[in-house]
C-alpha cells in the first residue's frame, strides 16, 4: 500500500469516527427545553336570539367547518383549535335550520387567548360579534 493510499484511508477513517462521535453526542440544551405547549383553543360563545335553530360554522380560508347547533333563544359555547387559525383571519357563519339567509361575522383577527362572542339577532343582518380578552377571575 502506498503512502498516499494510507493517508487517504486514515483520513476516511478519521472522518468516519468524527461522524460517529458527533452522532452520539448529546446536546444538553435540548434536554432543558420543555416540549412546546399547545395553545388553548379559541372559545366561541354564541347567543341565538332568533326563534329558529341555527348551525354555526367557522370559516377559514374559504372552508366551512361546522361547530354545532344552537337552538332558538338559547346560548352555546364552542371551541376552535388554535392550530386551525394560526396566521389567518377567521369568520363565523350562522345558518338557520328551516329558514333563509345567514348571519356572517366577516373577517375576524383573533389573538392567542381571546374569546369570540357572536350574537345571532332575530333579524340576521343585525347580528353582532366581538373579540375580546376573557374576563379575569379577580
Amino acid at each position: 500500500m502506498t503512502s498516499h493510499h494510507r493517508r487517504t484511508r486514515a483520513a476516511a477513517l478519521a472522518l468516519a469516527m468524527l461522524t460517529l462521535a458527533s452522532a452520539c453526542t448529546r446536546h444538553p440544551e435540548a434536554e432543558d427545553d420543555q416540549p412546546a405547549q399547545k395553545p388553548e383553543p379559541i372559545i366561541v360563545h354564541v347567543r341565538n336570539e332568533n326563534f329558529l335553530d341555527v348551525n354555526i360554522f367557522v370559516v377559514v380560508s374559504g372552508v366551512n367547518r361546522r361547530l354545532g347547533m344552537v337552538s332558538g333563544n338559547t346560548s352555546a359555547d364552542f371551541s376552535v383549535d388554535w392550530g386551525l387559525t394560526v396566521g389567518q383571519s377567521i369568520a363565523l357563519l350562522a345558518v338557520p335550520i328551516g329558514g333563509r339567509g345567514s348571519a356572517n361575522t366577516g373577517s375576524l383577527s383573533v389573538g392567542l387567548g381571546q374569546v369570540i362572542d357572536f350574537t345571532v339577532a332575530p333579524v340576521l343582518r343585525q347580528s353582532t360579534v366581538s373579540v375580546h380578552e376573557p374576563p379575569r377571575d379577580d
